[in-house]
């Protein structure tokens, strides 16, 4: 193995500002949006910016999801960005994912939603032909997929499985036909191989296995072609989380998954990744920082953070709204207790003891801070906080129902415990960090 280094970075939900934001249409769509629409193409420029300043790094991997919604404007002004980040002597890899293409794109002027250009998905080889596919050895034109060498020893697997809106998430038999080919040519001549795909191919947490969308089909299946076939890292983002995570095949073959945040909402980070000779990899977690920010925040972590819980309880709210008749009163009243009620009132109903410094907190609150701290990665609510405590008491008290519905969500031999897999996603036991971490890869 030689020496590498890279940045990595995704999710970047480029917008092209004069496409329109702003008026009441635009206010009510970012009630419910997670992550900044106006600011992005001046938060992603401040991280392009801080990419330059490293005159040593010149590999920079961007797994998806580049623009907002499709866009061609967006596009266009990405590609300008990247093109000046290439005259600055970096070597851009990029794949293309569902955000990227689409039949119209959009904007808000005037108080209303306003069309533009969209992107069909042919489109993007030529619009991203300088970073990935000039350099690639093998294109798979189907799904955009690719493999190129991005250093003297080292080839990138990109695995486009978002290339379809009907099959989002699906490496399909074909593909990993295609890829299998790939992964024998470059053991044939002796080069490490790193994938990438936008999806995480490992959940992100315990719980996201339970949400289709949260990562590729069959990972399992997935996770044990590319370990056993001698990859060994994985670099996805899609879920705007910060996690690492490992699989282990029945052949004792190991993957890593690295998921990164998007660049331009809550927790706002990119990764530097360092690779050396012997196969110690130091993963260090950069905060996007470098940018102005509304005087009313403190920091960029608290600008972050205000966006996903206001569109997180917006997004709860909602649900609790519209309907007739006694369902529209039956919401009504849900959304009033909802957010309103305290934990000690909670903790009351369920017959359990929670720590005094949690009884007058809102559960929506509650809920926004767990949240938050899972995206984050690195969750604190370990066993002995009562956090965790707390939660844990609900579920123990909670059990009788659990138990009913974890058969329905038991799948493919795999028994899904949902007291075990939801204390394990409030709290980080994985014995490293999601965010700097220091790792042994065999290479």
């Amino acid at each position: 193995m030689e020496n590498l280094k890279f940045y990595l970075l995704t999710d970047t939900h480029y917008f092209e500002e004069s496409l329109g934001a702003e008026g009441k249409a635009y206010e009510e769509y970012m009630k419910t949006e997670a992550f900044y629409l106006k600011e992005s193409s001046t938060i992603n420029k401040a991280v392009f910016n801080k990419l330059k300043e490293d005159k040593e790094t010149e590999i920079i991997i961007i797994p998806g999801d580049l623009s907002k919604d499709g866009e061609y404007e967006s596009h266009k002004s990405l590609i300008k960005e990247l093109n000046d980040l290439k005259e600055a002597g970096k070597k851009i890899f990029v794949l293309t994912a569902g955000h990227d293409y689409n039949e119209y794109g959009r904007g808000y002027k005037n108080d209303e939603f306003v069309k533009s250009k969209g992107t069909e998905f042919k489109e993007l080889y030529d619009l991203y032909y300088e970073f990935g596919y000039k350099d690639a050895l093998s294109v798979d034109k189907e799904t955009l997929s690719y493999v190129a060498q991005i250093s003297e020893n080292t080839r990138i697997l990109a695995l486009n499985c978002d290339s379809n809106k009907e099959t989002k998430g699906t490496i399909d038999e074909r593909l990993l036909l295609w890829s299998k080919e790939q992964l024998a040519d470059a053991k044939k001549n002796n080069a490490y191989v790193i994938a990438m795909c936008h999806y995480p191919v490992i959940p992100s947490v315990p719980v996201f296995d339970l949400v289709g969308d949260a990562h590729v089909k069959n990972w399992r299946e997935i996770a044990t072609f590319l370990a056993d076939n001698g990859v060994e890292l994985v670099l996805t983002g899609h879920m705007h989380i910060q996690s690492i995570n490992e699989f282990v095949t029945e052949k004792g073959n190991k993957l890593y998954d690295i998921c990164t945040a998007t660049t331009v909402g809550t927790p706002g980070k990119y990764r530097k990744i360092e690779i050396s000779e012997t196969g110690e990899m130091n993963v260090k977690s950069i905060p996007v920082c470098d940018f102005s920010i509304p005087d009313k925040f403190n920091s960029c972590e608290e600008f972050f953070d205000w966006r996903f819980k206001y569109s997180v309880k917006n997004k709860i709210n909602k649900i609790l709204e519209g309907g007739n008749g006694a369902v529209k009163i039956l919401k009504k009243i849900g959304k009033k207790v909802l957010n309103s009620i305290k934990l000690k009132t909670l903790a009351g109903f369920l017959f359990i003891k929670i720590d005094k410094s949690l009884k007058n907190v809102k559960l929506m609150d509650f809920a926004g801070e767990i949240a938050t701290a899972i995206f984050k990665g690195d969750m604190p609510y370990t066993d002995g906080t009562p956090e965790y405590d707390a939660i844990s008491k609900a579920l123990k008290r909670l059990g009788f129902i659990l138990k009913k519905v974890e058969p329905k969500l038991s799948k493919n031999g795999v028994e899904v415990d949902l007291t075990d897999m939801l204390l394990n996603t409030i709290g980080n036991n994985k014995g490293y960090s999601d965010n700097n971490a220091v790792i042994n890869l065999k290479g």
